[in-house]
């Protein structure tokens, strides 16, 4: 599977990360002491964590939880 393989995908009801993907993040989210596995509530929560490193508490609490 190729790595932009979540561009393909509109909706899941979940993600899970397990390890590093490039963003700067090597350990896991940059704002917390999170370490992989990261999990997402759903596609665009991974699409911002891929933009900003942050997992999804941390989302949660910038941008209020759904």
């Amino acid at each position: 599977m190729s790595q932009d393989w979540v561009s393909k995908v509109e909706d899941a009801d979940e993600v899970i990360v397990t390890g590093k993907l490039g963003n700067g993040a090597e350990e896991g989210c940059l704002t917390c002491p999170k370490k992989y596995p990261l999990e997402f509530r759903d596609v665009p929560s991974y699409r911002e964590y891929k933009i900003s490193g942050t997992c999804q508490k941390c989302q949660d609490e910038v941008f209020g939880s759904k």
